[in-house]
């Protein structure tokens, strides 16, 4: 156990310097649920629009890791190398324990122990495991994985044990747990039973006579993963409206995916962090991946039927998959990597035990006669040799593989040079603009359209940061038609507001402000905006419920404060106003525009002292502002200071000689 744990610290010792990437951002930094550990309605509720939607679980440990290191990444990287371990040791134990209750315990000096280490090794160092070790989004994986884990190990113990209640519980408990992790739990109960049936029991009939209150518990946590996959949609489409597939062209697209990923855990080379989306095969185009597994489907079968303890191994790499690789079309995912990694043991105890029973044969054959136990014996020197010179290329490999990881910029592009698809134009897209690339950025965004309708969101900010506004608003208009309802719409819609409102196109500014402010009332922005926008139009009344609308998101901003209090003065609250223009000013104390504007609202009450204080210090703060001197010169007027007020308003002129309210109070002056 201890060479299981060293040789995953060792291989993954460097996944500590990989960065929050890509959903990482929308999981855990950007994700305010998880800033409060106890707030438990919150914690079991995580964001829709997030890979943690119905996954409570997940979402739980992140929360836990936020409130004992914040942001600070090590500590999520600890807790996704302990889970890798975790499941390592698991698989360990349920072969040891397997091999041992239908003893085979010795394969020509191998013994059981020697070989679930063997496989527990390769499987943890395997660069296929390297995406949910790295990733930290995909802790959603590898919690599922070690719950299904445990689930088998504890059924395993309960059939051997003198009192197998509290193993029994445990499997259950464990199986309901990775139904709140990730969806494909679902096949924890199925695999239980074929298990037992295998290597328990001679039929499925016996197992269920001497098991089905046990079974029937696994299947009731079915429940408990119905009731979250309501709790939320857009699995298919991960949120997207143009991403849509068949059944039957996501099946054509799973018999290149899936053979992909055998090939890579035997050669694991050229791995792929992001396949995109599925892509309109026809049978003609797919026909050598789809014979080829149809062959191995149907050799499993029958290997099944006639050696089922054989062909285990086989069939748990597909029972596994299955729900993620079969009739279930996920659209926006066509491929991951990281759907290999409960499938990756059955693959590599089916690689150890077949080299280990390939060993004995060709001993027996070489007439060789060992009486000794297995204790007494000696390890097999060939056997350690390949064993370790296998975990050592895996492990290499892996490490090079994370080493990719330590930049989103390399990581995409990694993807399009090894699976080329629009969805990784635009990737690459996505990260060269969020290093201030934009020409780069712009050149791949636009080689990601048509197919690949979110770019026109990138591609959008991007022309408009260089300039090219109206390409910018066309990009916008097709994204928000195009994709209505993904997160960005709602941040689309407020850049196109912006640029209506500064081309003083009033009418589009507040049409796009609505559309927000129907599926989102208390956003802060769009109510700033919009508030603002009702001003220039000079409906105040309209704007004030906008204006406290803001302030209850964002009640520091001085804008809107100063905003609000315009808009009471406007329709007759000026007592109301004043209120708002302190405020203004306890925000921001040295922007000299709010303190005039509370100096002329003391004014207008009649509050001509503090009018002067607040004035004053207004002058103090920019004596180059000539609506600083105005408002002073009309305090001291009211005060019966005529010559001071007559040079403050002098001085204003002074500054600027068209400022008419200084002519204005000049004249009041000559004629009072």
């Amino acid at each position: 156990m201890a060479l299981i744990v060293l040789a995953a610290a060792v291989t993954y010792a460097t996944s500590f310097a990989v960065p929050f990437l890509f959903d990482d951002f929308g999981n855990i930094v950007r994700n305010p649920q998880i800033r409060d550990v106890w707030n438990w309605g919150q914690v079991f509720s995580p964001p829709m629009d997030t890979g943690v939607a119905g996954r409570p679980l997940v979402h739980l440990s992140l929360a836990v890791n936020y409130a004992l290191g914040g942001l600070d990444t090590r500590g999520y990287h600890l807790v996704s190398l302990a889970l890798h371990v975790a499941c390592a040791l698991l698989l360990f134990g349920l072969i040891r324990r397997t091999l041992d209750a239908i003893r085979r315990s010795d394969w020509a000096g191998v013994g059981s122990v020697d070989l679930a280490c063997a496989a527990a090794v390769l499987w943890a160092v395997h660069p296929l495991t390297s995406e949910v070790v790295d990733y930290l989004s995909q802790r959603t994986e590898s919690m599922m994985a070690l719950c299904y884990m445990v689930t088998l190990y504890a059924s395993l113990r309960a059939a051997g044990a003198r009192r197998p209640a509290r193993w029994l519980v445990t499997a259950v408990v464990a199986c309901a747990a990775g139904m709140a992790c990730k969806e494909s739990m679902v096949t924890a109960p199925l695999m239980v039973v074929i298990f037992d049936r295998v290597f328990l029991f001679d039929t499925v009939r016996q197992a269920i006579r001497r098991r089905w209150p046990f079974y029937g518990a696994l299947a009731m946590t079915w429940g408990l993963l119905a009731a979250l996959l309501a709790s939320h949609s857009g699995i298919s489409s991960g949120g997207f409206g143009t991403a849509h597939t068949s059944t039957w062209t996501y099946l054509l697209n799973q018999s290149v995916i899936v053979t992909r990923y055998l090939r890579l855990s035997v050669w694991p080379s050229g791995l792929v962090f992001y396949y995109g989306w599925a892509r309109p095969l026809t049978l003609v185009d797919v026909w050598p991946y789809a014979l080829f597994l149809v062959v191995l489907v149907a050799a499993t079968v029958l290997t099944f039927v006639r050696w089922p303890r054989a062909a285990f191994p086989a069939v748990w790499v597909f029972v596994t998959l299955a729900p993620t690789s079969s009739f279930a079309p996920i659209a926006a995912e066509v491929g991951a990597e990281r759907r290999m990694y409960l499938p990756l043991m059955g693959i590599m105890t089916l690689a150890v035990i077949g080299a280990a029973t390939l060993r004995a044969r060709l001993v027996r054959r070489a007439g060789v006669r060992d009486r000794k136990s297995v204790r007494e014996r000696p390890l097999d020197p060939l056997a350690i040799g390949l064993a370790l010179v296998a975990a050592v290329v895996l492990s290499v490999v892996t490490v090079a593989r994370t080493r990719e990881y330590r930049s989103a910029l390399t990581l995409a592009q990694t993807v399009l040079a090894r699976w080329p698809t629009p969805n990784a134009e635009q990737l690459v897209g996505q990260e060269l603009a969020d290093t201030g690339q934009h020409e780069e950025a712009i050149s791949h965004l636009r080689r990601a359209l048509p197919e690949f309708a979110p770019a026109h969101y990138y591609l959008g900010r991007e022309l408009l940061a260089v300039g090219k506004v109206d390409e910018a608003m066309a990009e916008f208009q097709a994204f928000v038609t195009e994709e209505p309802t993904l997160p960005p719409v709602r941040s689309t819609r407020i850049l196109m507001a912006r640029v209506f409102a500064a081309r003083h196109e009033i009418p589009q500014t507040i049409e796009q402000l609505r559309l927000v402010l129907v599926s989102a009332p208390a956003d802060g922005d769009a109510n700033g905006l919009m508030a603002a926008a009702l001003a220039d139009e000079h409906a105040f009344a309209d704007a004030i419920p906008h204006y406290q609308a803001a302030l209850a998101a964002r009640p520091a901003d001085p804008n809107a404060w100063n905003g609000l209090g315009v808009a009471l003065v406007a329709t007759g609250r000026g007592g109301e106003a004043i209120s708002a223009f302190r405020q203004a000013v306890a925000a921001s104390p040295g922007d000299v525009r709010v303190r005039v504007n509370l100096a002329r609202a003391l004014l207008d009450q009649g509050n001509a002292a503090l009018a002067s204080e607040e004035a004053q210090q207004a002058v103090a703060l920019a004596p180059a502002e000539p609506a600083a001197h105005e408002v002073l010169g009309r305090a001291l007027a009211s005060l019966g200071r005529p010559a001071d007020a007559r040079r403050e308003f002098e001085r204003a002129l002074a500054l600027d000689p068209s400022y008419a309210p200084a002519t204005e109070g000049l004249r009041k002056l000559k004629s009072g």
